[in-house]
């Protein structure tokens, strides 16, 4: 049996402990496995005696340097530039970029419509809306029912996510209101060096389940340059609370993550945590979902690895992300967002 060497290091112990486990039971190559990896890895020089064929490490521990001079012997759990996929405001101008290319891609109607929102102070906020006209006209028309949710580009895990239908509610997330909660306080000033922020229109009509909106977090591999494998097994995340637009205020009507509920009291998460399949809905619906994924996954890796300033598909690289599904009361299937596995524990 050929032997290899491999660094193994991630910070969650279960997946560490999942990734070992899985290398020391394989049956076709014995790995020697070096779980000593120091914070300098990254900056190590490498020859071939100290060389690890694969290093599957938390992203700021790979050794990039390895991975170039190596393509044929080395392999990683990571690609060295994927910002044009995990990173909002770019994967909007990537899919901006493609569908002017690409007019009859899924994409036209799997990803809502999105803009980019820059603000440095509050002061510039009214600037600031000029360069979004299209949202700034649909909030001021009179008798409009336009909703828009706005995300920070770079934060994960529903952090500065807001629902809101009028200029004043979106001028308020900018403001600095006198708060006698530190951990508030805390979150406010992280969200204060904020820049960089997407707005898109909200999908007012989801489907439901018992009266409340979920979300699917589905797992994607995606190796080499590029194959992309969409795993079968996918969560349903369900909103806290009942699902009502009149209520846009409380985050545990609009959002799915589970990690805004777990302090709340009467969190049950079996409630909140449900399997794609077991869903009350015909599993010939279930299908066509589960296709419009496939689909819909295509073309988003090909908007990004299309663009190799902000997405290169490495030879020798594999990456797993998680990534985030909508769907409507008609049955079409919203691509909403992708993350690094690292950050996309439940969501």
């Amino acid at each position: 049996m050929q032997s290899l060497r491999a660094q193994v290091h991630l910070d969650e112990p279960y997946t560490h402990q999942a990734v070992i486990k899985a290398l020391k039971n394989s049956s076709k190559i014995n790995w020697i496995i070096d779980e000593d990896v120091t914070e300098d890895n990254a900056e190590k020089e490498v020859d071939s005696s100290t060389m690890h064929q694969l290093q599957w490490l938390e992203y700021e521990l790979i050794n990039w340097q390895s991975l170039a001079r190596n393509p044929e012997e080395t392999l990683a759990n990571a690609y060295c530039i994927r910002k044009g996929l995990i990173r909002k405001s770019q994967f909007a101008y990537n899919v901006t970029k493609y569908l002017s290319k690409n007019p009859t891609s899924i994409l036209k109607q799997a990803i809502p419509e999105t803009w980019l929102f820059e603000l440095d102070h509050v002061d510039y906020f009214e600037e600031a809306m000029n360069e979004v006209y299209e949202v700034e006209r649909d909030l001021n028309e009179e008798g409009g029912d336009h909703m828009f949710i706005i995300k920070p580009s770079m934060a994960n895990k529903a952090a500065g996510i807001k629902v809101f239908n009028s200029l004043d509610q979106l001028r308020a997330m900018f403001e600095e209101p006198e708060s006698d909660d530190e951990e508030e306080d805390d979150d406010r000033e992280d969200l204060s060096q904020v820049r960089e922020w997407v707005i898109q229109r909200y999908v007012q009509h989801p489907l439901l389940v018992d009266g409340r909106k979920f979300h699917i977090r589905a797992y994607v591999l995606a190796k080499s340059n590029i194959q992309v494998y969409l795993y079968r097994s996918m969560l349903a995340l369900f909103a806290m609370k009942a699902y009502d637009t009149t209520n846009l205020e409380d985050n545990l009507v609009h959002l799915t993550n589970t990690c805004i509920q777990q302090g709340e009291e009467g969190f049950d998460e079996k409630a909140s945590v449900k399997l794609f399949w077991d869903l009350d809905l015909p599993k010939k619906d279930l299908d066509h979902l589960f296709e419009q994924m496939k689909h819909i996954l295509a073309d988003v890796f090909d908007a990004c690895a299309s663009e190799m300033t902000t997405f290169q598909a490495m030879p020798n690289a594999f990456e797993l992300f998680g990534v985030d599904f909508l769907i409507d009361q008609d049955l079409n299937v919203y691509f909403l967002e992708a993350n690094a596995v690292s950050s996309s524990v439940y969501g």
